[in-house]
């Protein structure tokens, strides 16, 4: 698994295009992240689509029951939302799990009533974004966000994978010259599909992978970690995959 999936060209929900959309972003540095930097211009274009956009920074919301509660409101009103977060340890931040939590419970204890248009089912959104320039590190959180939209009662919209981008260093996309195309390119055409509410498409999630830093490259920069490995004895150590021939 690689964060990416199958998609189909299918609405995902009966009720027609996207009229409102929320950001969540789940990074600790909120506006000076890349997954705030990702959302930002993911939701630009769908606002240039006229769509009604909303961003909350989960960690600005914690501690506080009525920002939560403001949350989870946004949440219901709205036809897409999407969660940008970067990887913790093979999964996403705390705020943004108990966020996920909440608005899952809120489903479950008070579904939303049927749209007169054909049944009201959100789609639900993920990019996450890793330091490590291997896409696979984000497959085990992006299933968690799956397995959410799923037990929330939304439609998945699939998700977007970025790895090696903490060099964007939550700097806007379009001020980083020509080293971003392929990001923008994926998200313009993940903005596309969202907004008439369809899943994001494979060729999206194949332009972001062209964006990753090559693994000879990223090694070659953290030259460190060698260095510290000879140091302890572990130098011969670095490549050991002491689990990779167990089965269940």
């Amino acid at each position: 698994m690689t964060g990416r999936s199958e998609t189909s060209d299918a609405p995902l929900t009966d009720a027609g295009g996207v009229r409102r959309a929320l950001l969540l972003v789940g990074s600790p540095k909120m506006h000076n992240s890349t997954s705030h930097s990702l959302g930002a211009y993911l939701f630009e274009q769908l606002s240039a689509q006229n769509i009604e956009t909303e961003t909350i920074f989960l960690h600005a919301i914690t501690r506080s029951p009525a920002k939560t509660e403001a949350m989870l409101e946004a949440v219901d009103a709205a036809d897409l939302v999407a969660l940008a977060f970067p990887l913790y340890i093979d999964s996403l931040p705390a705020p943004a799990i108990a966020a996920l939590e909440r608005i899952a419970a809120r489903s479950r204890s008070n579904p939303a009533a049927p749209d007169p248009d054909g049944g009201r089912r959100p789609l639900f959104a993920a990019i996450a974004n890793c330091g490590f320039p291997e896409l696979s590190q984000n497959a085990t959180a992006l299933a968690i966000c799956e397995t959410f939209a799923r037990q929330a009662g939304c439609a998945w919209a699939s998700s977007l994978a970025l790895g090696g981008g903490g060099w964007i260093d939550g700097k806007p996309l379009t001020e980083l010259g020509a080293r971003t195309t392929p990001i923008r390119k994926a998200l313009d055409l993940a903005a596309e599909a969202l907004a008439q509410g369809r899943a994001i498409p494979r060729e999206a999630q194949d332009n972001l992978a062209r964006a990753v830093m090559p693994a000879w490259a990223y090694r070659f920069i953290n030259l460190g970690w060698r260095l510290k490995a000879r140091q302890y004895g572990a130098a011969r150590s670095l490549r050991a995959q002491p689990y990779k021939e167990m089965r269940p």
